[in-house]
């Protein structure tokens, strides 16, 4: 899915650049060589950057 329309930024290539080391949107468009031109998808960069790095939830075993 696209998440940056003016640089055709799929959030593959987000998720792709997170595992490449970035901690922030502007890591992001530095990895993909590219500048934010109108900013909608700074939220959705932003989230799927937080998904990316989260820890993981422990899982809890039903008794």
């Amino acid at each position: 899915m696209y998440v940056c329309i003016c640089n055709s930024i799929k959030d593959r290539d987000v998720r792709n650049s997170v595992a490449e080391g970035a901690q922030k949107v502007s890591h992001v468009f530095k990895k993909q060589g590219c500048k934010p031109e109108c900013a909608r998808c700074v939220n959705c960069i932003r989230d799927i950057i937080q998904e990316e790095t989260a820890p993981e939830k422990f899982l809890i075993a039903a008794e």
